[in-house]
């Protein structure tokens, strides 16, 4: 933990200001526009303009040996008394530290003057991280809403009410603007070897309808005092609190406890909901207070644990525009799917970037909130490129912890959509564990429902369909085409159907069966196993593509 890692004082007191480095600054205006993740703070401002940690700044060298490169630093990095207080090197972020600077430095002029070395790649502060959600929690009604019986159901006895697994119109909305769960249950409930890392207020993990479904550290024995698996975490049997530095990640907010039980409530079990997934395990890391706040360095912690320790998919609801390059940097570092919220303020995205879900990393996955219509709440944000998705988000149901009034709670916001598509990256990942996090995101990304609302809204133009996207990774769903005798065949194992006549050869006829059959493949057919062009939609440019590839 943290406070474990924490370097001696007495060792490790540089001065982290002033002229440190001798050599002559090179201006960096990458750099200069770092900023922190509060969605209060336009990321084109200065790099202090967003709140942060008094005293407390995050720096990167450009040598992956953060004592290396100090050792370099002039004679006079003793005279300001500052203090290395974590190393991320530990936790892989090579050349990454935060330092402490006593009140006689401001954060702004050490930053500044830090941000002139050549040894220094960046420095930032200790950005504070807030939720923002667009409204209170909303404790449902006792009683199930009057929703029609529906085939195959869960026997939870609150899944009538989770419009977003199954819509019949039970609260006024379109019967089937859905995840379509229970199409996607046909073929996987989810597996117990599937780790869903919730970066949040926490989880908590003694709920009914989560506990068996939480994550346990298979290398620590619980309560002997002892870092068994020398992970630097003493007794992190269920995770780890980074912004209190121990071992009980217990959700004192509720946001992180219904994200939870979205990814992962347990289904089928006769209590409460079902999670997308109703077998998984949720990873809880917390790093926001009670209040919903916590800091960089935090998330910093959380998300290089997820790493370390095996989580398959990262679920981050939070976020705003304000940027800040560790962050961006830690989610480089590490090859999962991160599943995040495109944020609460119903702007463009594309015009006023909010950060994580805007960084261009491969491996994230942008989600907006969609509601019980396949409409666009007003609060959600939206981008036609740099939003990916939709789910639903408005007025779930899910799992709050006990101990803050009520075990289910009503939310909105895209904190509610982002671990639905967190939730079906884990069912897909239950049925291949094989997946990379860009197959992952292709897989989700190219069998949306496309809904006319959410049109040149979203990279996609649809809100997320878990049916579409089981059946398109069974690859078994390609049909014979109208009139043909042999099935469509993928003749480079890119998992595309250009061999449409299934003749073993691509050749024109192939172009004119698509030409003529377009809106049979759209209709009948996953996106994915035709979407030639790999635009994440069946049209006119899949026919170029597969005519300049004969």
């Amino acid at each position: 933990m943290v406070s474990q890692r924490k370097l001696s004082r007495s060792l490790l007191v540089f001065l982290l200001i002033i002229a440190v480095f001798t050599i002559p600054c090179m201006a960096d205006d990458t750099n200069s526009s770092v900023n922190g993740s509060t969605g209060e703070t336009n990321a084109s401002s200065n790099l202090t303009d967003a709140p942060y940690v008094p005293g407390e700044i995050i720096i990167k060298y450009k040598n992956s040996d953060s004592l290396s490169a100090m050792s370099v630093a002039s004679t006079k990095l003793t005279s300001l008394g500052a203090e290395v207080t974590d190393d991320f090197s530990a936790e892989g972020l090579k050349g990454m530290q935060m330092i402490d600077v006593d009140d006689s430095l401001s954060v702004e002029k050490a930053i500044e003057e830090l941000n002139k070395s050549s040894n220094v790649a960046y420095a930032e502060p200790n950005y504070i991280i807030q939720l923002s959600l667009p409204s209170e929690p909303e404790l449902p009604g006792e009683e199930s809403f009057g929703a029609e019986s529906v085939s195959n159901a869960p026997n939870d006895p609150r899944f009538s009410e989770q419009w977003a697994l199954s819509n019949t119109g039970q609260t006024s909305g379109t019967s089937g603007a859905d995840i379509d769960a229970i199409s996607a249950w046909s073929k996987t409930t989810g597996s117990d070897s599937i780790v869903v890392a919730v970066i949040d207020t926490g989880v908590d993990y003694t709920h009914p309808d989560l506990a068996s479904n939480i994550w346990t550290n298979p290398g620590e024995i619980a309560g002997n005092g002892i870092d068994d698996d020398g992970n630097g975490y003493i007794d992190d049997v269920h995770g780890w609190d980074f912004i209190n530095n121990d071992n009980d990640p217990m959700d004192d907010n509720g946001h992180g406890t219904h994200c939870a039980g979205v990814i992962g409530a347990v289904g089928n079990n006769g209590i409460g909901i079902s999670g997308v997934n109703q077998k998984v395990k949720i990873m809880p890391l917390k790093f926001l207070r009670a209040d919903g706040n916590g800091d960089v360095a935090a998330s910093l912690n959380a998300i290089a644990y997820a790493r370390r320790m095996g989580a398959n998919v990262i679920s981050c609801s939070w976020g705003g525009t304000a940027k800040s390059q560790a962050i961006e940097d830690a989610i480089s570092a590490t090859n999962r799917l991160f599943a995040c919220a495109a944020g609460n303020s119903g702007i463009n995205t594309d015009i006023i970037p909010q950060y994580p879900s805007c960084f261009t990393e491969a491996q994230i996955i942008s989600v907006a909130a969609s509601n019980a219509k396949d409409g666009i709440p007003s609060y959600s944000n939206y981008g036609p490129t740099s939003v990916d998705v939709a789910a639903p988000g408005d007025g779930i149901l899910s799992t709050y912890p006990t101990a803050l009034s009520s075990q289910y709670m009503s939310m909105k916001g895209t904190s509610m959509a982002t671990p639905h598509v967190a939730g079906l990256a884990a069912l897909l990942l239950s049925k291949n564990p094989g997946l990379t996090p860009a197959e992952l995101k292709s897989l989700i990304m190219s069998n949306v429902d496309t809904v006319s609302a959410w049109s040149g809204k979203t990279v996609t133009g649809g809100r997320i369909d878990a049916g579409k996207a089981l059946s398109s990774l069974a690859g078994s769903s390609v049909s014979t085409l109208p009139g043909q005798s042999k099935s469509p065949k993928d003749l480079d194992g890119d998992s595309v159907y250009e061999d449409l006549n299934g003749n073993g050869r691509l050749e024109f006829s192939d172009v004119s069966l698509f030409f003529q059959n377009m809106d049979w493949i759209k209709a009948n057919e996953p996106v994915s196993a035709f979407d030639v062009s790999g635009n994440a939609k069946i049209d006119y440019s899949d026919l170029v593509k597969l005519f300049q590839a004969i």
